[in-house]
């Protein structure tokens, strides 16, 4: 057998035996016994706090901007999609209230010129026109955008 063989199949075998080795060390027990995932991520995942109320929770206070928003074009939206879930879901809202961010970027994020929302009949805007130095929501109400504030 020529050396460069030899070496070749010596380096081969050298890095499955590593590899496996490696893999051994880094890949958890409990890792493939309920799927291709880790099996202790669903008690590590239990004991997180939840953070998702869901809109039913959100309208037991909030009828009113429910109401408003949801004779809006925003209607298909829940609450949390804007208004990210960042307390505890037992914990009350009114103590630490989650707020919009309302940013050019963080609204861009569905309203950018796109030609295929446009096409549905989407709004859009050009952001780099539309960019002043105000965050969207100092002039549009987001549950009824149509409404612009003083």
């Amino acid at each position: 057998m020529p050396k460069i063989i030899f070496r070749l199949l010596l380096s081969f075998i050298a890095f499955v035996t590593l590899f496996v080795l490696i893999r051994q060390f880094v890949i958890p027990d409990s890792f493939g016994k309920y799927g291709h995932y880790r099996a202790n991520s669903i008690d590590d995942n239990k004991a997180r706090p939840l953070f998702y109320k869901g809109e039913k929770k959100c309208i037991e206070c909030h009828q009113d901007i429910y109401d408003l928003q949801s004779a809006d074009v925003h209607s298909e939206i829940s609450c949390e999609t804007c208004h990210p879930p960042i307390i505890n879901a037992t914990s009350d809202c009114k103590l630490n209230i989650p707020e919009l961010k309302g940013t050019i970027e963080f609204c861009a994020q569905c309203h950018t010129k796109n030609a295929a929302r446009e096409a549905i009949g989407f709004p859009n805007i050009d952001i780099e026109e539309h960019k002043g130095n105000k965050n969207c929501i100092e002039c549009h109400n987001p549950h009824a955008p149509w409404e612009l504030t003083e």
